[in-house]
């Protein structure tokens, strides 16, 4: 070993110097001491260095010199030398056995100690190995020294391609060759780490579709009536009164105005005879059922036609002033219209489903199927309608209702209402249905529920799986603002319920009575409205039902999609559950739910009052319909989402995990004449109720076209596994660097870190104890 530094003006202390030697027969470490000098610890020989070769060292073959700055200086410094510089072999040494006699006799000889190191810490211990070597302990190097040594060892030790050469490198242009190389592809590796990063920040995704063949959950079926409420019972309701009866009017005024918009006195030509008609309003395919009705008219003879104008909503004066109109409830049209004395009762022998009758059958009828017919014809026997003799005749003013006992309604309610100056019918009618919707929901929800059509006579027969079913448990009530109570097949979330196969024998049927007979005059059609939904959802039978018509057997067939989308960063969905403030409690969120949430929050803020078609927030009083103000606000902020939708500022995500159903729809002629079925209050003959049938019931069908179903599942296109594979694939190409070369890189790290702590460490300790000397 040999360390060399110079020593000038430094203090004198005691210090060992200690080698441990490894006897390789004993494998026991053998000690060899001796006093230091200068800062690092030296041996100076007597005789020449070739005499260790002849066999172990003996230690009074070694003088131990004095500190220069003591009396016994060296005499040649060219004689100084370290056992770091002997380049010989120990093994006989190593193998002899230590006396520890004579180093204990040299140890006790000398004076005094001559050492140059700061503490008893910084005694040398060197390993002397067989070949002669030694190894260098780093912790008696300076700091810089010491990091110098931690990089040159780990050039020669990593694991990483290319950084070894440097350190090997037998001159400068080999070395910088080398540093070129590494500099470029490390330029490379940074480039292809960007490209793989920036696509993993893409986030981008997958749509995986699956075709299952299971068996597929049966949905919830939504079942309500066209007609929200019964007219019989909601007219005792003075707001609903009301609004009926400006309706009635209103009606009555757009019908006036497009009566004079039509050309009067039009002639047409049939056959080549020549027919003059005031007005028809009836056009093909318009026809309902038609019965005699008294109404006040203003009769013109000159003209020959005997017809006379009707004037329904007045009551007449004197029975001069009545007449008999054809009166069709379900357009509201009365025409033709005649005197009474003109109308005659008599019988016919042929009668359609409209109740049209003429009084001999046509050429070629057989006699068998020729019916007398109670009927009333005009005169000239070129119209008549069915009629029981002893049937009570309608009252047209008392149908249509006096709108002079609507007086009393202010012009602030009346401009409430919305009307205005609407001629349009279509218009007109949608108008009135909100007003109703307004004017119920001033009532509480036991009111509207009694006021709507119940259970049992709504839904008369049903059966699942081929099985009966049990209305009063399978079947649970919604009351809905627009449909008023309807009735969801398979509500229970606890229970499963499955088609046994697919097609409509293994799925829902259900026959429906809808009493035509109790519709309001807002309800435009006859018939059943049908959703198809998720369990957990709530059906929304305004936008995403079906209509089904009455006197049809209507067959749905469905097939359903499961969609699961990615949440964030991937995607933009909602998971599970609902947000906070989502006013339909107790079902899943939903996107249409979001947006009326939305939208009711909006309107209670900046009217004050909430929209009765939507659930309220926070007990907020629904708009009252009579309120112009709040009518107004909601008209104004309903008409700007409309359209300005980014407005709206209502930012709805879909739900991660969603259910969907797609139909089919099918219908035919329903009952069929060889059917038969059996009506509670129907006492008339099978005929007879079927017709009964054809007018108020409806057939529905429910079931699977197919017992598979669509699997729509996203996944990430390029996940962080990908991305550690491919950025890993690219950092061994460039640099031949793996995980475990990290690993070496983050220790080498780690340690220059320890090294710089300990320093400041060290470096404090000395300062405080100079500070603490000076003192003293």
């Amino acid at each position: 070993m040999h360390s060399r530094k110079e020593t000038t003006h430094q203090e004198p202390s005691s210090s060992l110097e200690m080698h441990w030697v490894s006897s390789p027969s004993t494998h026991q470490p053998r000690l060899l001491i001796s006093r230091t000098i200068a800062f690092f610890p030296t041996f100076v020989p007597l005789s020449n260095t070739a005499n260790m070769n002849r066999g172990p060292p003996n230690p009074r073959m070694f003088k131990f010199q004095p500190n220069p700055k003591v009396k016994n200086r060296f005499q040649d410094e060219a004689d100084l030398r370290s056992l770091r510089s002997f380049k010989t072999d120990f093994s006989n040494y190593l193998a002899s056995d230590t006396n520890f006699l004579n180093v204990a006799e040299i140890m006790t000889s000398y004076a005094y100690g001559e050492s140059n190191n700061a503490n008893e810490k910084e005694i040398q211990c060197d390993l002397l190995t067989e070949n002669g070597g030694i190894e260098i302990d780093p912790t008696r190097l300076s700091y810089r020294e010491r990091i110098r040594w931690h990089l040159q060892q780990f050039c020669y030790k990593t694991s990483s391609h290319g950084i070894p050469m440097l350190g090997q490198a037998p001159n400068s242009l080999y070395r910088a060759v080398w540093v070129f190389l590494l500099l470029i592809c490390a330029i490379q590796f940074i480039n292809q780490a960007v490209a793989v990063i920036q696509k993993y920040q893409k986030m981008d995704k997958i749509t995986d579709i699956q075709l299952k063949f299971d068996t597929a959950p049966f949905p919830a079926i939504t079942l309500c009536n066209l007609n929200p409420y019964k007219d019989s019972v909601i007219r005792s309701h003075d707001s609903i009164s009301k609004i009926l009866g400006v309706f009635k009017s209103v009606m009555k005024k757009a019908g006036d105005s497009s009566a004079e918009a039509s050309d009067d006195g039009v002639e047409y030509d049939m056959d080549g005879i020549t027919i003059q008609a005031k007005r028809r309003k009836r056009g093909a395919g318009e026809k309902g059922t038609f019965e005699p009705a008294n109404s006040a008219c203003e009769c013109d003879e000159e003209d020959g036609s005997n017809e006379c104008e009707e004037k329904s909503t007045e009551k007449p004066s004197s029975d001069n002033d009545m007449c008999i109109c054809a009166f069709d409830r379900q357009t509201n049209d009365a025409w033709p219209c005649h005197r009474r004395e003109q109308w005659t009762n008599t019988t016919c022998q042929a009668c359609d489903e409209h109740y049209l009758c003429s009084k001999k059958a046509k050429k070629g009828t057989k006699r068998s199927e020729i019916k007398k017919e109670p009927c009333i014809c005009e005169s000239k026997g070129l119209f008549c309608i069915k009629h029981e003799h002893a049937a009570l005749v309608l009252n047209l003013w008392e149908y249509f209702g006096d709108t002079e006992e609507f007086s009393d309604i202010s012009t602030e309610e009346r401009e409430a209402l919305g009307f205005g100056n609407m001629t349009d019918e279509v218009a007109i009618v949608t108008k009135a249905k909100e007003n109703i919707i307004f004017a119920m929901s001033a009532l509480s929800e036991e009111q509207r529920i009694l006021m709507s059509q119940a259970k049992h006579n709504l839904i008369h027969k049903c059966s699942f799986n081929g099985k009966p079913c049990d209305i009063d448990k399978d079947f649970e009530l919604v009351a809905d603002p627009t449909f008023g109570n309807c009735f969801v097949f398979n509500h229970d979330r606890e229970i499963f319920k499955s088609s046994v196969r697919a097609g409509p024998q293994y799925g829902l049927r259900v026959m429906l009575f809808v009493n035509a007979s109790d519709y309001l005059p807002t309800s435009e059609a006859v018939g059943i409205r049908l959703t198809i939904h998720d369990k957990d959802d709530f059906p929304f039978p305004d936008t995403f039902g079906y209509s089904a018509p009455t006197g049809y057997i209507s067959s749905f067939g469905m097939r359903m999609k499961k969609m699961s989308r990615l949440p964030a960063p991937y995607g933009d969905c909602v998971e599970d559950g609902t947000t906070s403030n989502y006013i339909y409690k107790g079902y899943a969120y939903s996107t249409e739910g979001c947006y009326r949430t939305c939208f009711q929050e909006l309107i209670i803020d900046r009217c004050g009052c909430s929209d009765p078609r939507f659930p309220s927030i926070g007990g907020v009083q629904p708009c009252q319909v009579f309120n112009k103000n709040h009518r107004e606000c909601l008209e104004k902020h309903t008409h700007q989402i409309g359209e300005i939708h980014g407005s709206f500022k209502c930012r709805c995500q879909q739900p991660c995990n969603q259910t969907i159903y797609t139909t089919s729809y099918s219908e035919a002629i329903w009952p069929s004449q060889a059917l038969n079925i059996s009506l509670g209050h129907c006492e008339k003959e099978a005929e007879e109720c079927n017709e009964e049938y054809k007018e108020n019931a409806a057939m529905l069908e429910v079931f699977y076209e197919a017992l598979n179903f669509e699997v729509l599942a996203e996944s990430e296109a390029y996940g962080i596994v990908k991305m550690m594979a491919d950025f890993g694939g690219h950092l061994g190409l460039w640099s031949g660097v793996s995980v475990m070369t990290c690993c070496e890189f983050v220790c080498l790290v780690l340690e220059l870190l320890y090294m710089a702590v300990t320093h400041h460490i060290t470096q404090e300790r000395i300062r405080r104890r100079e500070n603490a000397a000076n003192e003293f």
